[in-house]
């Protein structure tokens, strides 16, 4: 493996080797985090910030988003326009990246920013204005406003189009050199989290599990499990939660689960994803175990603290909720006739 050097500046902070890393990733409710649970079991693993989901390669305005407007639609304002969002995205998210990666999340945000941008200057253009906080925003609609009524004679353009402060970033980069420093800018990120003993970095959530490939390429030796579970137990638990973020009419339900799915296996790659059940790390777990044991290339006898995090015998209860809740019979019955080949065979 090799050496990866963490700097501020010219001072060197520390070196580590470049470690595997591991993600679990689901469709929402799908219980991903027993995978997260299970590893943290195994003292080989570092995590940072617990039950926080590390989603910055595919949220809105993310890196896979930057790579679009950097590389695929490159254009001289959107992509100044881009990098100025991901950095907004950066520090709107700031509390949950520094429980993961420690205090300097921003300042790796600022210096990969810094590695991919060409060049600054004074100037903006009118998407910049829709970034500014909005009093600023609603003075500078106000006084562009009040000039266009103003007689020709005293009316200024640079009265309302005038932010001195205001800088455009400039780009120029390809794939080739995008990818590198997107990937040097995740190991240093992981180096935070290197401790002694250390052999893997578990990140959850960072890919986007209907497509795998394009966020390989954004990590050095990344591994992907990807959970899913019975749409009967994941309607019921929309419905009692109310997170609103499922529909609850059960048809609906069922033309979103299918579509969110529709393309899972476009990509498969044994030594690189694994698909497992939710309910497969209950009712099967020791095969269960074995097969993420063999696949992460962890020894049985690494698993130091075996049902600390996860322990099938209390998890068992967020399975088969129709058969305690049956004010929604209904429901399930459609979910039955719609989704046959997502029901999971006990």
């Amino acid at each position: 493996m090799a050496i990866y050097t963490v700097r501020r500046g010219l001072l060197i902070i520390k070196e580590v080797i470049c470690m595997k890393k591991i993600t679990c990733v689901g469709y929402h409710d799908t219980g991903s985090s027993v995978v997260d649970d299970l590893f943290r079991e195994f003292p080989c693993f570092a995590q940072g910030g617990v039950d926080k989901e590390c989603r910055f390669l595919q949220d809105p305005d993310g890196v896979a988003d930057l790579e679009f407007n950097l590389v695929e639609n490159p254009h001289r304002l959107n992509s100044g326009f881009a990098l100025k969002r991901f950095r907004m995205m950066a520090k709107e998210n700031h509390r949950v990246y520094e429980k993961i990666f420690g205090k300097s999340w921003m300042q790796h945000v600022d210096e990969y920013l810094a590695d991919i941008t060409k060049l600054k200057y004074k100037g903006y253009w009118h998407g910049d204005i829709w970034l500014l906080n909005p009093l600023v925003k609603n003075f500078h609609w106000f006084r562009r406003g009040i000039n266009k009524v103003l007689p020709k004679s005293i009316a200024k353009p640079y009265w309302y189009n005038y932010f001195p402060k205001l800088e455009t970033y400039h780009c120029c980069i390809n794939e080739e050199e995008f990818l590198k420093k997107t990937k040097a800018f995740m190991e240093r990120l992981c180096a935070e989290l290197a401790e002694h003993g250390t052999e893997y970095i578990l990140l959850d959530q960072l890919v986007h599990p209907n497509n795998v490939p394009r966020y390989l390429r954004y990590v050095n030796d990344l591994k992907v499990v990807i959970v899913d579970r019975d749409p009967r137990d994941i309607y019921i638990e929309e419905m009692r939660y109310k997170e609103h973020i499922l529909p609850t009419d059960p048809y609906v339900f069922c033309e979103v689960y299918r579509d969110s799915r529709k393309n899972k296996h476009d990509y498969e790659n044994p030594d690189v994803v694994l698909r497992i059940n939710f309910e497969d790390m209950i009712y099967h777990y020791e095969k269960s175990v074995k097969t993420l044991c063999e696949f992460v290339g962890v020894s049985a006898k690494q698993h130091k603290y075996p049902k600390k995090y996860f322990n099938p015998a209390i998890s068992i209860k967020n399975t088969k909720f129709w058969e305690r809740y049956s004010q929604y019979d209904e429901a399930i019955k459609i979910i039955e006739k719609e989704l046959p080949d997502f029901l999971y065979k006990y």
